[in-house]
Formats: structure tokens, sequence, C-alpha cells
């Protein structure tokens, strides 16, 4: 089975985003939501196995510098990821934030 966690790091600070909002999609349907944890992670945010096919991860970024009185442009970060076939695979998929900007990779 596959599975899939994520973390946020606000790279501005250097500090973990405890409490933002994270939504796993699939074919425009949300099948999985959780909240960063104190370390800004979500170590199993889908609950089934994750099949073959097209999934978003959307981050509600804009929120969370709202609640902390900061401004940024970015309202969301999203990952859009396709699993090509169902593996026994893990999926890190990080979000690294700042007011400015966002980016991911991988991870492990």
């Amino acid at each position: 089975m596959s599975t899939l966690s994520t973390h946020i790091l606000d790279v501005s600070t250097g500090q973990p985003a405890q409490g933002v909002r994270v939504t796993l999609g699939r074919d425009g349907a949300a099948i999985a939501h959780g909240v960063t944890d104190e370390h800004g992670r979500i170590g199993a945010l889908n609950d089934g196995p994750l099949t073959a096919g097209n999934y978003r991860l959307t981050a509600a970024i804009g929120d969370w510098f709202a609640a902390r009185g900061r401004e940024t442009l970015y309202l969301s970060a999203q990952i859009d990821f396709v699993i090509r076939e169902a593996a026994d695979d893990h999926y890190h998929l990080p979000f690294l934030i700042a007011p400015g900007g966002w980016s991911t990779y991988r991870g492990s």
C-alpha cells in the first residue's frame, strides 16, 4: 500500500508550521484532510491505499500566515503529483513556505 506524509517549514523563520490545514484530493474531490502538528508534520495523510492516478496536495498557507498577522501573496500551496501504478511506495511531499513564495521536493 502506498502512503503519503508531508511536513511544512516556514523558511523565513526556520520554524515548523504548526496548524496548517492540508487536503489531499483526487479527480477534483477531497479524499483526506489533516493539520500539521507541533513539528509541522502529518505522518500519514491517507487512511487507505493510494492507487494509480492524479492527486493534488493543498496546504492552506494563506490562512496560516493571516492567523499570525503576516501577509502573503499565496492563498495556498499545491503539489500536483501522479502515482503511475499501485505500488508499496511511500511518498513524502514537504512544503517549504515563506510569505513571498513556496517550494517542494520529494523527500524520503
